[in-house]
């Protein structure tokens, strides 16, 4: 019994070569563009906002809900107004929900940052100036949120440093 072996010519092995580099090359552009839009795609925020009972303060945000693609820098309005007949000064708290997508929230410019000083019927505006990291769509806790929620608290400051002494 004889067995043939068939050499494969030089230009069919460059053809096979070419054939497999282009497969390569296809499945890697592939997945590189499915990346790019899972990078792009918008994740909608819901705004919540409360006022804890001690603070006589209306506040809320101007649009409840805001679409936002990652990496793009957004300002974000709120209301307040001091429904009460003297000052008062409120600070805020925030939250994510879910948690893990706060790791991914840059706040540039947050009216958070300080304490807020409301004269009697003031109505005022503030400012949240915020961008998503793109690498939230890189996240195995948060490739998939498609919609996250960031709630603000404002609540009496001088209660709250009477709390922290």
């Amino acid at each position: 019994m004889q067995i043939y072996k068939k050499k494969i010519s030089k230009p069919n092995l460059v053809l096979i070569f070419f054939i497999l580099l282009a497969l390569i090359i296809y499945f890697f552009i592939n997945k590189l563009k499915k990346e790019k839009k899972l990078a792009l795609e918008p994740i909608s925020i819901n705004l919540l906002t409360s006022v804890h009972p001690k603070l006589s303060w209306r506040f809320q945000p101007i649009t409840p809900q805001i679409i936002v693609e990652p990496g793009e820098v957004i300002t974000i309005e709120y209301e307040v107004e001091n429904l009460s007949e003297r000052s008062s000064t409120g600070i805020a708290t925030f939250a994510y929900f879910p948690s893990e997508f706060g790791n991914y929230v840059n706040k540039i410019n947050c009216f958070c940052y300080d304490a807020q000083n409301m004269k009697p019927k003031q109505k005022n505006k503030f400012v949240l100036v915020l961008s998503i990291d793109p690498e939230v769509t890189k996240d195995s806790k948060t490739k998939d949120i498609k919609e996250a929620t960031i709630q603000f608290t404002f609540f009496d400051y001088k209660d709250y440093k009477e709390k922290k002494s």
